[in-house]
């Protein structure tokens, strides 16, 4: 038991950082921060993965060469504009063509099946944006560590299964490698292999729960048409809640 607390910890903990990396421009000083003991970072996920010790190591370069104080342009020009940006990072638009689709609402009514609201004002993105649904996940650990008793974790794993294989590692490992090969990507090269990394043991670590398989991106992309036109739904969730994202 002491070891699935210990990787509930270190999972909620890399959520933790991804939500920092790719919700909005991250804070210089929070980024000095990884600087601490970079290289015990470097070792430890290397017994994880080789690509999330390549990652660490290239954001640990990265930061000791250029500071922190680049990166919240570097954030703008990948994500947001001025023009357009490098890498699109919502789920509707690897599956649907479109930002507003189909996968939104179908995110959406996950949220509400597991009493997850977004707060009134909070990130003005919507909720199958990259950096939303790392936060999903790491409100879904945050309901396993705090569960009282082993029936009640079991379902929020179940909730975490679920939402990793019917959205997340769908298209959040192809939206990394985008984010490693954008044009404007220095510090977010580091950042995106750390991620794909990551996403694939979460990947292992899930391969006996929940959905029995993970739909291709391709599968996925076929089954919503690539459809930019599509006017279903979209319901803003307004669910009585257990928690705010």
């Amino acid at each position: 038991m002491t070891g699935e607390k210990e990787l509930a910890e270190l999972r909620q903990k890399y959520y933790g950082l991804f939500v920092h990396l790719f919700w909005k421009e991250p804070d210089p000083k929070f980024l000095l921060s990884l600087l601490e003991e970079i290289s015990e970072r470097v070792k430890g996920a290397a017994r994880l993965s080789p690509v999330m010790a390549e990652g660490w190591q290239h954001i640990g370069g990265y930061l000791e060469k250029n500071g922190p104080n680049e990166v919240e342009f570097e954030f703008v020009q990948l994500f947001i504009g001025p023009h357009k940006p490098d890498v699109f990072p919502y789920e509707s638009y690897y599956l649907a063509g479109g930002v507003f689709q189909a996968p939104l609402a179908a995110v959406r009514g996950f949220m509400i099946d597991v009493g997850l609201e977004k707060k009134e004002g909070e990130l003005p993105e919507p909720e199958d944006t990259l950096g939303f649904e790392l936060e999903i996940m790491n409100w879904l650990i945050s309901k396993q560590t705090n569960s009282k008793d082993s029936e009640e974790e079991e379902r929020w794993l179940e909730h975490q299964a679920v939402f990793l294989k019917k959205h997340l590692l769908v298209w959040a490992p192809a939206c990394s490698k985008s984010v490693e090969s954008a044009p404007h990507a220095d510090f977010y090269k580091g950042a995106g292999m750390l991620l794909r990394g990551f996403l694939e043991i979460e990947q292992e670590i899930f391969q006996d729960r929940g959905p029995k398989n993970i739909e291709s991106l391709e599968a996925a992309q076929s089954r919503y048409g690539k459809r930019r036109d599509w006017k279903g739904p979209l319901f803003d969730p307004v669910p009585p809640t257990e928690g705010d994202a």
